[in-house]
Parts: structure tokens; sequence; C-alpha cells
């Protein structure tokens, strides 16, 4: 009898211990919560496409923000769907309580009909507002002249923009030919 209730009190013990480690052992998952490849995402108002988003991967968090780990193109359009702005990045990031995106890395900001393209490392677009800008150093190029300058704020189309503190202009002379 004394046997037995040696054997059952260490075997109480043994199936206990195990529990415990079991349960000590569970991992929290931190990676995203959904990855998609091949993103071609198309922003519309009243059944017209303004925006177009390329990139080749979307990472989706468990707080609903999304990285964009790879290149990411956006392509504004104006009322007709000609392209109006064409803007890439190195990598970006989508913030759901604030709505707002930022690309990172080099980014460039090309206006095809006024000739126009602006450089800068990074970048926030206000999709609810319509507007971009960048607390960073940033350089527009325009067909006469080349801006420097730190900050900028613009119409998402890069129609109209301002910079907020010039440090540099220098006027482009065309070689006559």
């Amino acid at each position: 009898m004394r046997k037995l209730f040696v054997f059952l009190a260490f075997a109480s013990i043994g199936f206990s211990g195990c529990q415990t480690e079991s349960e000590s052992k569970k991992l929290n998952y931190k990676g995203p919560k959904s990855e998609l490849d091949g993103i071609d995402m198309i922003f519309s108002d009243s059944a017209k496409a303004m925006v177009r988003m390329v990139t080749e991967k979307q990472l989706t968090l468990f707080t609903e923000d999304r990285v964009y780990p790879k290149e990411v193109k956006l392509f504004f359009y104006d009322k007709l769907g000609n392209t109006t702005t064409e803007i890439r990045g190195d990598s970006a990031r989508f913030d759901r309580t604030k709505n707002y995106y930022k690309l990172m890395g080099h980014v460039v900001i090309h206006n095809p009909l006024k000739k126009e393209t602006l450089k800068t490392s990074e970048f926030i677009w206000l999709p609810d507002q319509k507007k971009i800008y960048s607390e960073k150093a940033v350089q527009i190029r325009t067909p006469n002249e080349v801006f420097y300058g730190i900050g900028f704020d613009a119409a998402q189309d890069f129609s109209t923009y301002s910079l907020r503190q010039v440090t540099n202009s220098v006027f482009v002379m065309k070689e006559f030919q």
C-alpha cells in the first residue's frame, strides 16, 4: 500500500509539472496579421479613379496599420483620368489612427504637366485633406530653377506647393544649340 501511495504521489507531481511547463511555454505571435503580394490598389471618388498605389508587398499589423517594405508608387489622376502626379518611395507606412501615409527613403514626386520634380527623404500624404507635406530637406526642380529648402506643403496632385524655408535657389540656363 505504501508503494502505491509513493507511486501516486510522484505521478501526480509529474503530471502537474507537465501542465505548468506547457502553459509557461506559450509564445505570443508578433508578426503581421496578414501579408499581401502584388498590390495594385485604386482609390476612387464617385466611381472615378483618383489615386493608384502599386507595390510588391503589404503587411497589415494587428493595429490595422499597414507597412509597405518595398518600393511604393502613387499615381494621382485628374477628373478626366489623366495622370497629374507620379510619386515613388523606397518604402511606406499607413497609420490607421491618424489616417496618413508616410513614404520614406528616396522619395521623388513628379508633375509631368508642369515638368517639375521634388526630391526628399520622407513625406506625408493626408488623403482626407488631399495634401502632402514634409519637414525634411527638399529639392524642387522646375524647367528654369532648382530650389532647396527645409519642409514643404502641397496639394496632393503637386499642382501648388510652398517651401517652408528656402535655403538656396539656382537659375538653370538652357544651352543654345
